[in-house]
């Protein structure tokens, strides 16, 4: 089970902003016109973060919740994908700002 970033623990922010630190490296690479994006990232909650995406095809950012110790290279190869972001099935309505669309991916 994931610990609360909010908790009072010594380290505890510091441990999860390692692991984004982590993930976020997955994502960095020369970009390719089609692939979508990689434009952020936040801590959303105990052991959860929101990974940001911008579609170059759809005109659209997503909005993807992940827990940060269930990422694996199965579900950051998705993520990288734009027919996995596109699949409308997987969209949720936003009220998040920074995105168009959520995908809850923390079942995955």
């Amino acid at each position: 089970m994931g610990h609360d970033v909010n908790s009072s623990e010594p380290g505890t922010e510091q441990a999860a902003a390692g692991r984004l630190l982590g993930l976020v490296q997955c994502f960095v690479t020369t970009h390719v016109s089609w692939k979508p994006l990689f434009i952020g990232a936040v801590i959303t909650g105990d052991d959860r973060m929101r990974l940001y995406f911008r579609s170059p095809e759809r005109d659209r950012t997503y909005g993807v919740d992940v827990l940060i110790s269930h990422t694996g290279p199965g579900l950051l190869g998705s993520l990288v994908s734009p027919a996995f972001l596109a699949n409308e099935h997987l969209h949720q309505p936003s009220d998040d700002p920074h995105c168009d669309v959520i995908v809850d991916l923390t079942d995955y």
